[in-house]
């Protein structure tokens, strides 16, 4: 990798970690870049996409889990760079700035466009004989690693590499998650096998929704408040 192409992931990941409400500070002699946690060193980043980190900074379960976070944001972040340091140029008509062509299936394109604010991910649709492109769908740069995300499914779906009905949206995974989690703390007996099954199931959509817990948050207030309406109208007193 060479200086520019680090100063550039570095600047990347840096905005990516502050989406992320954490603190990065600048690169050390050494090549790498300082991110602390509430005031505090958490870990250093590598401009390989790794993390380096000592064990008494994440030893607590909230600082543990934080450090996964910056590690996915990490590794992600050099994912898309090193795609858009290789990748071509894209050309088509009226079409004007700096967009990199990362993938393209089916008459469907998944652009980068570098830019001050970060990467902004484009989908569009090939017409005019691949020579202008239609209904561009734009993701970013202000989400962080989520509008990466959100891009690469919008691509996998509108160029049919993935049916559509395949994909869960962050909603529908949100109630899956509750009702897995009703399903393990109420006191129906379960197996071994089936209580593995659903655990795993709640780890992977940790992993897949990122701002889960306010997701989950939300749901429940609206389920009390529900709730609430259902037992005023019921407990009223009525005279005749």
């Amino acid at each position: 990798m060479s200086i520019d192409e680090r100063n550039r992931y570095f600047q990347e990941l840096s905005r990516n970690l502050r989406h992320e409400g954490l603190i990065v500070k600048p690169e050390t002699e050494e090549g790498l870049l300082p991110v602390e946690l509430d005031g505090q060193r958490l870990c250093l980043a590598l401009d390989t996409g790794a993390v380096r980190y000592w064990k008494e900074d994440v030893a607590d379960d909230h600082r543990s889990a934080v450090l996964n976070r910056v590690t996915d944001v990490a590794k992600i972040t050099a994912e898309y760079m090193r795609q858009m340091e290789a990748a071509p140029q894209l050309t088509a008509s009226s079409l004007t700035g700096d967009y990199r062509l990362l993938a393209e299936f089916n008459d469907t394109v998944l652009a980068g466009h570098p830019s001050k604010y970060g990467v902004q991910f484009i989908t569009w649709e090939w017409v005019q004989d691949h020579t202008a492109l239609y209904q561009g769908n734009y993701y970013g740069p202000e989400g962080g690693t989520d509008s990466y995300a959100a891009a690469k499914r919008s691509f996998a779906v509108r160029s049919s590499l993935i049916p559509r009905s395949a994909l869960f949206t962050p909603e529908q995974l949100t109630e899956v998650y509750r009702c897995i989690h009703e399903t393990l703390e109420s006191r129906y007996p379960i197996t071994d096998e089936r209580k593995k099954c659903l655990e795993s199931a709640a780890e992977q959509i940790e992993r897949g929704v990122p701002d889960l817990d306010e997701r989950v948050g939300l749901s429940n207030d609206k389920e009390l408040e529900f709730a609430d309406e259902m037992f005023a109208q019921n407990s009223g007193i009525q005279f005749s």
